[in-house]
């Protein structure tokens, strides 16, 4: 009996040593894989980093292609990159990409991470702001602005991106017809003219269409965004076939329809 319980002490041992080696090898095994992992960690932090901002124009599975405000296009793989601020990245949403100095590729260049700033497919989500008509008489023209009295009160704009289409001129007394978008009663952030039309103008070509007047920041196939005067109500998007020739730099007056609060604005002509 005692050689029995010799033995199973001598078996028990054994298994108590294979477990403990074996143990200590899957602790090690860890250690070394949390050592690499902090080892890859440090070396991405050591990274000398650049960035690129710009408009995604075409995403092709792992791929987009991202143009920024002068229009200068580069293509980053986004396979291995950290995802920030939303779950995909679409066709117009406004984009950070970051990558290593110095590996910026005329072809393809792989990026670290890619932060959506602002998602297309959000903002087409959100409801654009109502364009408003109100009629009135001119009671003041200040520099960037001009206060209207109407029947309900007397209200004071922002001019500054708005079409003027006035025979006399913008001067106090004339009667006028006011499109804006904005909160009437907001004082800090004015509501803005889209375009006024005087009394002795309502009758004219000008008075039937809308326009935008502004410097080309990007243009392409079908499609150019404006830079305006205000620096507050600026870079509108315009969609159409009607931008041929059109090149960045140029100042145009592009005529639209709907408003100028959309997304993307349809655009019907050019001057």
């Amino acid at each position: 009996m005692k050689k029995i319980y010799l033995a199973a002490a001598v078996m028990a041992l054994a298994l108590g040593m294979t477990a403990c080696s074996s143990k200590t090898e899957e602790t090690a095994a860890q250690t070394e894989a949390a050592a690499q992992a902090s080892s890859a960690e440090a070396d991405t932090e050591d990274l000398e980093v650049e960035y690129f901002d710009g408009s995604v124009n075409v995403v092709e599975e792992s791929v987009v292609t991202v143009a920024d405000a002068e229009g200068t296009e580069h293509k980053f793989d986004i396979s291995q990159a950290e995802l920030l601020g939303a779950d995909t990245v679409g066709v117009g949403d406004e984009v950070e990409v970051s990558y290593v100095a110095g590996s910026l590729s005329e072809d393809t260049t792989a990026a670290l991470e890619i932060e959506v700033l602002v998602s297309a497919a959000e903002e087409e989500i959100e409801e654009p702001l109502a364009d408003e008509v109100i009629n009135g008489t001119i009671a003041e023209v200040g520099e960037g602005t001009l206060t209207l009295e109407t029947d309900d009160g007397t209200y004071t704009f922002n001019t500054l991106i708005g079409q003027q289409v006035t025979e006399g001129g913008l001067n106090a007394g004339t009667a006028a017809e006011v499109t804006y978008y904005g909160d009437l009663e907001d004082t800090d952030d004015l509501p803005v003219i889209t375009r006024i039309v005087t009394e002795d103008a309502m009758d004219s070509e000008d008075a039937s269409i809308y326009t935008l007047t502004g410097t080309v920041a990007e243009a392409g196939e079908g499609y150019v965004v404006l830079d305006t005067a205000d620096p507050s109500n600026t870079f509108f998007t315009f969609e159409g076939d009607v931008f041929d020739g059109v090149q960045v730099g140029d100042t145009i007056t592009v005529i639209y329809e709907g408003s100028l609060t959309a997304w993307t604005i349809p655009a019907v002509g050019v001057r």
